[in-house]
């Protein structure tokens, strides 16, 4: 159950309204974890224009997915596609820009975080955004050297890796 509290002004006097709405937790996780799907699918066309909102990405996105069924009747009428329509989500791809090069990565056990190294130092990212989440840089005793395999811990909790010169 959640509680929605809205605020009301008018004439300098201030009145609370609750609203309680039940809500489905699992409806709410998928609806949830759909739309990441959706915005992380799309991200690059919508971040440039975000009408392509309706003119591409709702078009593209599968029948099986809840925000094409939520939202399929926004879709223009001009855009069709005929074939080539995935029936589900396939695999979460994204690309990040870089000035240097990435030698070797490891994904940790959970999936959320994948570590790679730049240079001597190793990214951690988050693997639905890849948004920096940290930076390790080697000990000094290391500097010069560079990372050659890196692994999470099986609980994910540590983050190992060898430098070679």
């Amino acid at each position: 159950m959640f509680r929605i509290t809205t605020w009301f002004i008018g004439l300098s006097i201030l009145t609370e309204s609750q609203i309680q709405v039940s809500v489905n937790v699992k409806t709410l996780l998928d609806t949830t974890a759909d739309c990441l799907r959706f915005v992380t699918e799309f991200f690059e066309v919508i971040s440039k224009s975000v009408p392509h909102i309706y003119h591409s990405a709702l078009v593209l996105a599968p029948q099986s997915s809840i925000i094409w069924r939520l939202y399929n009747q926004q879709i223009d009428s001009v855009a069709r596609v005929v074939t080539g329509i995935a029936a589900s989500w396939d695999s979460c791809t994204a690309s990040v820009g870089t000035t240097g090069t990435f030698s070797c990565a490891g994904w940790s056990p959970c999936g959320q975080f994948i570590a790679a190294s730049l240079g001597s130092t190793i990214e951690v990212r988050d693997s639905n955004t890849l948004e920096r989440v940290s930076v390790l840089k080697p000990p000094s005793h290391l500097l010069g050297y560079f990372p050659g395999l890196i692994d999470f811990s099986p609980d994910g909790h540590l983050l190992g890796c060898s430098y070679n010169r």
